[in-house]
């Protein structure tokens, strides 16, 4: 396996387009992946009962780095979420349902 140095490392910053939503009102989540590939896969996690579990809310990374994903939540409260793609994850934020 090739090492990388710190500066190679991937990263994903995620940032949503609301903080408070209706349940199922449309929103999204918006941010940069370094050291990905263009066309990586990247998906929503929602933290549910102390697990991450997976969302059906994917996007690929574009040739620059961006990404755009469309999120509907359904779970009233204070949503923990965050980006991943394969070991990589973005800072956890949170998304308000009323």
């Amino acid at each position: 396996m090739v090492q990388k140095t710190a500066s190679e490392k991937a990263s994903i910053t995620a940032k949503p387009s609301v903080t408070v939503v209706r349940a199922w009102q449309l929103f999204r989540v918006t941010g940069k992946a370094t050291g990905l590939k263009a066309g990586s896969k990247l998906t929503l996690q929602q933290k549910q009962k102390g697990k991450w579990v997976t969302l059906p809310a994917s996007a690929p990374v574009a040739a620059n780095g961006a990404y755009s994903l469309r999120v509907k939540l359904g779970i009233k409260g204070k949503n923990d979420l965050r980006v991943v793609s394969g070991k990589v994850t973005s800072q956890v934020f949170n998304v308000t349902v009323r």
